[in-house]
This record gives structure tokens, C-alpha cells and sequence, in this order.
């Protein structure tokens, strides 16, 4: 039987197979949904369609169609709205005390929602509480809609309104595997060998390493202990975890491992480079391009800027413009949530019907087969009267 190392089972998680893409391939399928949203912003925004009528009135409706895509979001302004939600969930979290993973899992869900999904059909105010409210479900956090819905003020159904639609979204997906427990079995190795639990030669090699560079992140200084070391490296990459990793496309373009090696990198490179040296020697197979790999992620890590997510009041100007071109048939998610339950829907009605009819023929066949049910034996007192 081969022996799969953690490279090998992770390219059979769905998050390899569905969730990680190329650069070329994520821009472009953001691309192609924001396109498809604008061509449908065409048609209910009451614009006439290119080339219709006469020459004259080809070039009107040309004028009218530049005005609508004028008038609706960019793609960056998508994605930048998209972000500042991000950096909700993440404000949201703090406030409930939530553990990180419930974090990292619904800025998950909200990023990959939006892949093939725009803000102008679902605008992501509304999606973000129901996003947060499922990533607790799925990281078993115990709160009841009912408190999570009054501690945003936010009405229970409006919640779960587009949940099924999420869920279809994610392909019914809900894992996220995250880079914080590698962060810290790292720690925990290298507090290892920095309290001599380990080897004392790979103790005297850590002893004897450079103090991390002006650039590092990390706040140790030299006067302080190996140990000290270790934990100031982990608290600087732990901090990257949770706000650049989680705002910028680390999780859709890099593996967990890559984000937390970067981490590290940005941390403290002298020491990442000797935790690897044993683990990654220059003879392996791909080292060199798993090293520019990691230095590929840190940049990217090292390029967020805080400054750069939207303000409140640049959120609201954006989210008042989507409101003014947004798609009016998902304006109501409370009530397409409600017809579909009822099967009142043009698509999922009729698939609704479908299961009834495929319910209705099973149960005639069983019946075909065993028998009609047992009927309830008539009493005593029934039969005597």
C-alpha cells in the first residue's frame, strides 16, 4: 500500500479541488461574474439592447449601456466591498468572543460565495450575517438563532433566507482547512529544541543564529531566551493569520502550510530558515520552487495595508450605490426563501413538484410490492357499537 505524506491527502480535500486556483484563473472568474452581472444589469435596468432598431438608435443604446456600467460597481469597487465585509466578520467575531476558526471560516465562505456570485445580484450586507451565522454552525459554536440574530439586529428569517443559496455556492463544501494548528505544532518544535527536549547540537545551531533583521516582525531582542524567541515568532506570524491572510487571496491561491511558513518568514527569517534547513534541505526535490513559493505568499501577506480597507463611510457610499442598481429579483430573500419552501418558485417549484411526484410513485410502488400499510385494529368498543 503507497504511503500518502500531508501533501497527498490534502490534494484530495475539496479545498485542492475546488477552493485553489492560479492568480490568471482567480482573476478571470471574477472577471467573468462581475460581466455576467453587468450584461443582467443591462436588461432590468430598462436600457434597450446594443444593435437594435436603426444605426441611429444602435449608438443611443451603446450610450445607454456605457452609462450602466457607469452607474454600477467596478470589479475592484466589488472587491473591495467585498473585503470591508470580510473585515466585519472579523470585528463580529471579537465582539462575540469566537474562536479564530469561526473567523477564518466565514471570511472563507464570504470570499468564496463571491467568486461566482456579485454584489450586484447579492449585495454582501445581507450575506455576511447569514455567512457568520453558518461558519458557526459548522465550527460548533453553540448560540441559538434567536441570540445570534438579537445580538445583530437582524430579523431570524432575514438569516436564514439565503443560507440554501450560500450552501449551493460553496458546492456543499463547509470544511476550511485553516494554517493556525501548523503555526502551532511549529511552535511547539521549536520550544522543543529551544528547552533542549530535543537535540543538544540542533540547541548550540539555534543559539548561534542571527538576530532577525530591522524588517522582521517579530519583537525579540537578543538579551532574551531561545524560548522568548520562539513565542515572539509566533505571536508576529499569528497576528498575520489573522488579519492579511484573512483580507487578502492567501487562503484561494497558497496551501495552509505555505501561509504559515510565510508567516513565519515575515516573523522572523533567520529562524524560519532554520526550522526548514532539516525539514527542506537544498538536495530535496522542488525545494527551491517551494521556497519561492513561500516567499511568493509572504509578499503577499506583507502587502496588505490596513489603510487600504474601506472606511465606514466609503463602505456606505458604495453600498448606497448597490442598492440603486442591484439586481430587484433578489431584492426580497425572505419571500423567494418562502415561495421555494412552498414550491411557489418558477425553478425550484417545479423541482418541488418533481419530488412529490418521485415520493408519490415510490410510496405507490412499495405498496405494489408489500402491500398497503397495516391499518389501526378496530376496538372493542368500536365494534360493539
Amino acid at each position: 500500500m503507497p504511503h500518502l505524506n500531508e501533501d497527498d491527502l490534502y490534494r484530495t480535500s475539496t479545498q485542492y479541488r475546488l477552493w485553489n486556483f492560479s492568480p490568471e484563473a482567480l482573476a478571470s472568474l471574477r472577471a467573468a461574474t462581475h460581466d455576467a452581472a453587468i450584461e443582467r444589469a443591462k436588461s432590468y435596468l430598462g436600457h434597450p439592447k446594443k444593435g437594435s432598431g436603426q444605426s441611429g438608435a444602435s449608438k443611443g443604446a451603446q450610450k445607454d449601456e456605457h452609462d450602466i456600467e457607469k452607474q454600477c460597481l467596478t470589479l475592484q469597487e466589488e472587491t473591495r466591498l467585498v473585503q470591508r465585509y470580510c473585515d466585519q466578520i472579523r470585528q463580529t467575531c471579537d465582539h462575540f468572543k469566537w474562536p479564530v476558526n469561526v473567523r477564518a471560516t466565514a471570511v472563507q465562505y464570504l470570499k468564496r460565495f463571491y467568486l461566482t456570485n456579485s454584489c450586484l445580484t447579492y449585495p454582501p450586507k445581507e450575506i455576511y450575517k447569514s455567512v457568520l451565522f453558518l461558519a458557526s454552525k459548522t465550527e460548533a459554536i453553540h448560540m441559538t438563532l434567536g441570540e445570534f440574530a438579537r445580538r445583530i439586529k437582524t430579523a431570524p428569517e432575514q438569516i436564514l433566507a439565503p443560507e440554501y443559496k450560500i450552501i449551493q455556492a460553496l458546492r456543499f463544501t463547509l470544511d476550511v482547512r485553516q494554517p493556525f494548528r501548523g503555526l502551532k505544532g511549529a511552535l511547539m518544535e521549536l520550544l522543543n529544541i529551544a528547552e533542549g527536549q530535543s537535540t543538544t547540537d540542533l540547541r548550540k545551531e539555534m543559539s548561534k543564529l542571527a538576530a532577525p533583521p530591522p524588517s522582521a516582525l517579530t519583537s525579540w531582542k537578543p538579551s532574551q531566551s531561545l524560548s522568548d524567541r520562539a513565542q515572539a515568532a509566533y505571536t508576529a506570524a499569528r497576528h498575520l493569520l489573522d488579519a492579511p491572510a484573512l483580507l487578502t487571496d492567501a487562503y484561494l491561491l497558497y496551501t495552509p502550510p505555505q501561509i504559515y511558513l510565510a508567516a513565519l518568514r515575515l516573523s522572523d527569517p533567520p529562524l524560519l530558515d532554520f526550522y526548514l534547513a532539516p525539514k527542506l534541505p537544498p538536495s530535496a526535490p522542488n525545494s527551491a520552487k517551494i521556497l519561492a513559493t513561500i516567499t511568493s505568499c509572504a509578499a503577499m501577506l506583507a502587502s496588505h495595508n490596513v489603510k487600504d480597507v474601506l472606511s465606514k463611510d466609503e463602505r456606505a457610499e458604495l453600498d448606497d450605490r448597490l442598492e440603486a442598481c442591484r439586481d430587484p429579483d433578489t431584492r426580497d430573500m425572505v419571500g423567494l426563501n418562502a415561495k421555494a419552501k412552498r414550491g411557489d418558485g418558477d425553478e425550484d417549484g417545479e423541482k418541488a413538484k418533481r419530488r412529490k411526484l418521485e415520493r408519490e410513485a415510490s410510496a405507490k410502488e412499495g405498496e405494489d410490492l408489500f402491500g398497503p400499510s397495516l391499518t389501526k385494529p378496530v376496538g372493542r368498543a368500536e365494534v360493539d357499537a
